[in-house]
């Protein structure tokens, strides 16, 4: 019945992505459309209201709420875990040391390391193979085996300095007027490693990084969408999509973490468009500007999620609390937020992510070539038809994910003959979201 369901909105979400040809964001814009952008987001949201139906009738029990063992399909062994832990020292050494010894050229490693591979590529693989960066996290592989006892009051704080730190990398990324200067990244990664080791004195290993690194809960929440899992003994495990989603454990500050997932995307969206700089002037290029607009933009976006978590505790019969509801429905969240970044910046590792071969050649940005590749230049060989398919699909499969996620939670906790009426005010949100996610694009 899941894989029946699945298919159906599968083939529902493929009908609309084909539906028209049209050209993409960061090449093309609104003008550039064959038919008014209005009229995706109409269809858009009817694609989301008849994956909402499907789902009401042939969905009538929870399905995903149960843990998933899954089943071996692989066994490579720990090699795999050791080589990647590896690449992850060399990594973090390559963005410190390229960064502040290095010079300002196009091959130096620190920005393309940093924005394009372990910003972007390493979440997105992560989202099919499951999180990989529990083993090349540097950091905790410095960190190596601490028993200490965290202190009290630490463990009580949730997710909320990972969320903190979260902010303030994107803040870096999307704000700060010199965030590709290979200088800023390279002080900026030396300066987190002292935050991450300051954590790990103070606490325990695993209340260092659950609590304090934004990047183990970043790639552990996008992780748990992929089918596949490598397990600490080297194994491969499926377990289907979206299965491990619902089993995340719901800590303080979640809710607030995913929301800034999706905000931190939807500001770079709109301080991309000429509405943007027609209304906001030159403020709009301003530091101070820019960070209470990030902030106010994560704030939104989680007022609006949780508008929408009351407006289904209140339809559910009450039982629960809208903060309560909030934070049960935050892992629906998750592939609103992996369908946002990939949309927007999935261009960004196809192009930029070919500087790879450039940089291989010359590192540290002094101007040498080893490999004879350092001249090497960017092809842009996909079509901005191509692009606006990409983008419209990954908004499109991402919106009808989380639908599928927030049916078969509210099933599970709501009275059954309350469960869909309680999703109407979900479903709204999601439909919003979408056509924001949309607008954006087309607009950028």
């Amino acid at each position: 019945m899941v894989r029946r369901t699945l298919t159906l909105i599968g083939l529902v979400v493929l009908a609309m992505a084909g539906a028209a040809p049209a050209s993409a964001h960061g090449i093309g814009g609104r003008s550039d459309l064959p038919v008014p952008v209005s009229y995706f987001i109409v269809g858009a949201a009817v694609v989301l209201a008849l994956s909402f139906a499907a789902l009401a009738i042939l969905w009538p029990e929870p399905r995903l709420q149960e843990p998933s063992r899954g089943r071996v399909v692989g066994r490579w062994g720990r090699w795999p875990i050791v080589l990647a832990a590896g690449v992850g020292l060399v990594g973090l050494a390559l963005v410190i040391g390229a960064g502040i010894l290095g010079e300002d050229r196009r091959t130096n490693a620190a920005p393309v390391l940093l924005w394009v591979y372990f910003w972007l590529v390493l979440p997105f693989v992560g989202a099919i193979t499951g999180d990989l960066y529990r083993y090349l996290n540097p950091w905790r592989t410095m960190a190596g085996d601490r028993d200490r006892r965290a202190l009290p009051a630490v463990g009580s704080l949730g997710i909320w300095p990972a969320t903190a730190a979260f902010v303030a990398f994107t803040w870096l990324e999307l704000v700060h007027t010199d965030s590709a200067n290979p200088i800023v990244l390279g002080t900026a990664a030396l300066l987190y490693s002292l935050y991450l080791g300051a954590a790990v004195v103070l606490t325990d290993k695993d209340t260092a990084f659950g609590s304090f690194d934004a990047f183990t809960s970043y790639n552990a929440y996008i992780g748990a969408i992929a089918p596949l899992e490598l397990d600490t003994t080297g194994e491969w495990r499926w377990h289907g999509w979206l299965r491990r989603l619902p089993q995340l454990p719901v800590r303080r500050g979640m809710a607030v973490f995913v929301a800034a997932m999706i905000g931190t995307v939807t500001y770079d969206g709109l301080s991309s468009t000429e509405w943007w700089g027609d209304t906001w002037g030159s403020r709009a290029r301003d530091e101070w500007f820019g960070t209470i607009a990030i902030v106010a933009t994560i704030a939104l976006i989680y007022g609006a999620y949780w508008l929408a978590s009351w407006g289904a505790a209140r339809a559910g019969g009450g039982s629960l609390s809208a903060s309560q509801v909030a934070s049960s429905f935050a892992h629906t969240l998750v592939p609103i937020a992996l369908a946002y970044a990939v949309a927007h910046y999935f261009t960004l590792i196809i192009f930029e992510g070919q500087l790879l071969v450039a940089v291989a050649s010359d590192p540290l940005g002094l101007g040498s070539d080893f490999l004879g590749t350092a001249a090497n230049r960017i092809n842009f060989w996909l079509s901005p038809t191509s692009i606006w398919y990409v983008q419209l699909t990954a908004i499109l499969t991402g919106h009808v994910a989380a639908i599928v996620l927030a049916h078969d939670r509210a099933l599970a906790i709501f009275p059954k003959d309350r469960a869909v009426r309680s999703q109407y005010a979900m479903l709204g949100l999601m439909v919003a979201l979408t056509g924001l996610g949309l607008a954006l694009l087309a607009a950028g």
